[in-house]
């Protein structure tokens, strides 16, 4: 490197300007030390990200991806013409804003005469079932109206005709007043399941499979308990509980024996996986990613019909053609959004989406997969900003001898200071380049996405770049390489701390995932 400047200078023009890109080539030029550098490094962040991932420590980072993958697309993440779950997609009736003003003159809880009107209506359009995301259990002022109610004399008819009805479970009630409207409506034939919406870290991500929710009830209903195992099979070494898989009598047969609606919500909406797996084990088993088709609002705005007044009663305006399955809910209430890859999204069409996701059938990547990918994305990475690393080494112990120099001329002080400036300036945009990358891997993960792959890119990216800082002084102390030492002993001389506790512990953490 002293020599760096006479050789340059003794170079012919042709070759001076082609200088810069030799330099830059020598700087990404691999030995097989620094190849196994950053496959140790790559191995240890994607084993930490591994065991992070399974304790779901990572799940902030997940949904904060997710939002800013959101943001990116503006809500339009898929380009495809035709809808995947077309066959499973039920239709979504709703009270948004309008018809809440108009339809039930602002008042909560929602009229129950006008309720009525609009559920008759709905059957009409229904095929099988008929979902219900509304709470109809009796208000305060209508407990002393029990079995007198003209709302459950039409639940009791429908349901008696034929038709499968979904209610969810209303919410807990004084002196646990709800629980035998619960089970007059089960006596009926009516089933019961929940509203809940799993929410990781601020956003929606993932769909129930083996809890009676009320999408996966729903579908069982209209498709068969057959069917929705075929869709989302119920992972091989939890095959001993397919014997649970019926959802859609759970909750009735449990409300015939328990003595209160606590215990009730408890035991039917706990875990369906029982003995001594881990709570994180078990949450994924039943548990998958939603379809990026399912959640699509190019899909979901078709198969919307809003509540309406049509002579004086409450009913459906238009029909978006009969659909085995229908959702009735509103959307009006700000407090029931969430947070989904396709923006910000109603609980009602939420529910829909998951019916139609358990139709088109999705999972998650296999882990291992995933890690193996980890490694290899990891290893380029490591090469790129290692390189970086080196380049803005070398330019600044080139400075360094320039401000040794005895050359106080002008042209001397001028050209110092603009090196000065420009090594700052590479300083900046070495540091620069693991959020330029970020971003773009923000952006071309939304097209994994639409393959239903999410991919978190933030800690390989972060941990790589700090790893390959180790290589920042290379310029100033070039190991050399001896010779007859293999790679594995030559970068245990240059860089022990990568051989005796990287490595270690990259496999200690593999182990803790895996177990």
């Amino acid at each position: 490197m002293e020599n760096s400047e006479p050789v340059k200078s003794c170079l012919p023009l042709w070759r001076r300007w082609l200088w810069p890109f030799s330099q830059l080539g020598s700087a990404f030029k691999l030995t097989g030390t620094h190849l196994l550098h950053h496959v140790i490094g790559a191995s240890l962040i994607a084993a930490m990200m591994l065991a992070l991932e399974g304790l779901h420590v990572l799940e902030w980072l997940d949904a904060a991806m997710l939002r800013a993958s959101a943001l990116q697309g503006q809500g339009q993440l898929l380009k495809r013409s035709e809808d995947p779950g077309a066959a499973y997609r039920p239709g979504i009736i709703e009270i948004d804003q309008p018809a809440f003003e108009r339809v039930f003159d602002e008042r909560e809880p929602l009229e129950r005469t006008r309720l009525e009107q609009l559920i008759a209506s709905a059957a009409a359009h229904a095929g099988t079932v008929l979902a219900i995301d509304l709470d109809l259990a009796p208000a305060v002022y209508e407990q002393h109206k029990a079995g007198e109610r003209a709302l459950d004399r039409l639940l009791d008819q429908l349901a008696g005709s034929g038709r499968q009805l979904v209610l969810i479970l209303p919410e807990q009630s004084d002196q646990n007043a709800n629980l035998p409207w619960i089970r007059a409506r089960c006596a009926a034939g009516i089933h019961f399941a929940s509203a809940q919406i799993r929410e990781r870290m601020g956003a929606v991500t993932r769909i129930e499979l083996k809890s009676p929710v009320l999408a996966a009830v729903a579908f069982e209903l209209a498709h068969g308990a057959d069917e929705q195992e075929q869709k989302q099979p119920m992972p091989a070494v939890l095959s001993q509980q397919k014997e649970g898989l019926a959802l859609a009598d759970r909750v009735c047969e449990l409300a015939r024996r328990a003595g209160s609606e606590k215990e009730l919500a408890r035991w039917a909406f706990e875990p369906v996986i029982h003995g001594d797996a881990k709570a994180a084990a078990e949450q994924n088993a039943v548990t998958a990613p939603f379809h990026p088709a399912a959640v699509a609002r190019q899909f979901i705005n078709p198969t919307r019909m809003r509540a309406s007044l049509i002579d004086g009663q409450a009913g459906v305006a238009a029909v978006a053609g009969r659909k085995n399955a229908v959702y009735i809910g509103s959307s009006y209430d700000v407090r029931n959004r969430y947070t989904t890859a396709e923006g910000e999204q109603a609980g009602l069409h939420l529910h829909a989406a998951a019916h139609a996701s358990l139709g088109i059938g999705t999972a998650d990547v296999n882990k291992y997969v995933v890690f193996v990918a980890d490694i290899v994305i990891g290893v380029l990475l490591g090469c790129l900003f290692g390189g970086l690393w080196i380049l803005y080494g070398r330019a600044e112990l080139a400075i360094d001898q320039r401000l040794q120099d005895h050359d106080f001329s002008r042209l001397h002080r001028l050209r110092t200071l603009f090196e000065f400036y420009a090594i700052r300036l590479m300083l900046l945009l070495v540091w620069a380049s693991p959020f330029a990358i970020g971003a773009l891997a923000i952006y071309l993960s939304r097209g994994l996405l639409e393959q239903g792959w999410w991919v978190n890119p933030g800690p390989l990216i972060a941990g790589m770049f700090l790893h390959a800082m180790s290589l920042r002084n290379e310029a100033h102390h070039p190991h050399e390489e001896v010779p007859g030492l293999s790679v594995w002993a030559q970068l245990r001389r240059t860089h022990p701390g990568i051989v005796l506790v990287q490595a270690p512990l990259a496999v200690v953490l593999l182990i803790i995932a895996v177990i």
